[in-house]
């Protein structure tokens, strides 16, 4: 089975290919979705993917008498997003999977709570990406060992401070750092020996934004034309071509509905140092990091720091349950899912994706730095931690 690492990997990069893609070779190619639905819960099916016609769709399929049936048209081998009813807010829901779809008769055997378990036949590009798995699922399993190690001394450290126990978590970090690369560089060497498959396409429009302008180009003109006319062809092609705001521009201004009904406008906090903070009640990582983002925000918002959140929730009512239930409480506006890649979109604006994702700008509106989701170079939580106690003790901003 893949790990959850892998599906929320999966639910990222559809999620951005589906909000950046606009032009991709159109033709008409027909599947035919068949399958039953062991269980007695589940009322209807979603599915997310991109037409024949380059719309991006969100069909509900509904199940009768324990069976689905859904014929549509697509442009090419895909990765498509599939769940039910019963699917909660995150990505590793046991009633969520995400596969390789392709213009072809599937048929699919699912069972409540097991989607992930479902076995999925007959498709090259799925069996392609299912091999290619099979090759980083061992380093998955040791970044989750990792990950409940650094939990476990993080709990022991909050009982007892101990530096030892602190240094142990940053090595186990290094290595967890180590293994993505090692995953990183498995998935690239395939995209360079495979150029003609559909898998290379989505392993490179995940990377994009982690290479140089250069290596990318370099992987994208040794994809097969027909891959680079994809939509993941085109989302990395846009990355190619896209000018990303950085590191000493001024940041783009922005006025959007805030919790109570009114507007936060960006340039309102000017002789602030201001944290745009990317995320959403469904993003598993966000929810994760919550209890980091409210440590830095207690530490220094008495010094003029503040935290404007950026929801890509599905609808309002999750962003407002979530703000309230995490107890989030700095400044938050309303992205949306449906909103992601229009004009004067926050995201788009920042070019941010996939979330968590923070910028960190300065009082006078210029951007200090980008991390986790919005970062190129891997600078995350750690970072942007340093970079406030280096801004905030040397009396930068007092």
């Amino acid at each position: 089975m893949l790990k959850k690492y892998v599906f929320y990997i999966i639910a990222c990069v559809s999620l951005a290919l589906l909000i950046s893609c606009n032009h991709s070779e159109k033709s008409t190619k027909t599947f035919t979705l068949r399958g039953t639905m062991e269980g007695e819960n589940t009322d209807y099916l979603i599915m997310f993917y991109t037409d024949s016609s380059n719309v991006n769709k969100r069909d509900t399929i509904p199940v009768k008498g324990k069976t689905f049936s859904k014929t549509a048209t697509l442009i090419h081998p895909q990765m498509v997003s599939f769940y039910s009813n019963l699917t909660g807010r995150y990505m590793e829901d046991p009633n969520r999977v995400s596969f390789f779809l392709e213009p072809e008769e599937v048929e699919l055997n699912l069972k409540e709570g097991e989607f992930k378990e479902v076995e999925i036949e007959g498709l090259k590009t799925q069996s392609e990406y299912v091999a290619l798995n099979e090759k980083t699922e061992p380093l998955y399993d040791e970044i989750e060992q990792i990950r409940i190690k650094i939990e476990e001394l993080k709990d022991r450290n909050i009982t007892s401070k101990n530096e030892n126990l602190e240094t142990e978590v940053d090595n186990l970090k290094i290595e967890w750092k180590s293994l993505l690369d090692d995953i990183q560089r498995i998935k690239l060497d395939y995209a360079k020996e495979n150029p003609d498959s559909y898998v290379s396409g989505y392993i490179l429009s995940f990377y994009s934004k982690s290479l140089s302008k250069d290596s990318l180009k370099k992987y994208f003109s040794n994809l097969h034309p027909k891959i680079q006319k994809s939509i993941y062809g085109e989302a990395i092609q846009s990355i190619i071509d896209l000018h990303i705001v950085n590191t000493g521009e001024m940041a783009p201004d922005f006025s959007k509905e805030s919790l109570n009904g009114g507007k936060v406008k960006l340039s309102d906090f000017k002789g602030k140092i201001v944290l745009l903070d990317f995320g959403a009640a469904w993003c598993v990582p966000c929810k994760k990091e919550i209890p980091a983002i409210k440590k830095m925000y207690d530490k220094y918002h008495a010094n003029g720091f503040e935290i404007i959140g950026v929801s890509f929730d599905k609808d309002k009512d999750s962003w407002k349950e979530n703000v309230a239930e995490e107890k989030l409480d700095w400044y938050h506006v309303y992205e949306g899912l449906e909103n992601l890649g229009r004009e004067n979109s926050i995201n788009k604006l920042y070019t941010v994706q996939p979330i968590p994702a923070y910028i960190l700008i300065d009082e006078n509106g210029l951007i200090i730095d980008r991390y986790s989701g919005a970062a190129k170079d891997d600078k995350g939580l750690a970072e942007l931690e340093a970079t406030l106690e280096d801004i905030f003790s040397s009396n930068k901003k007092v």
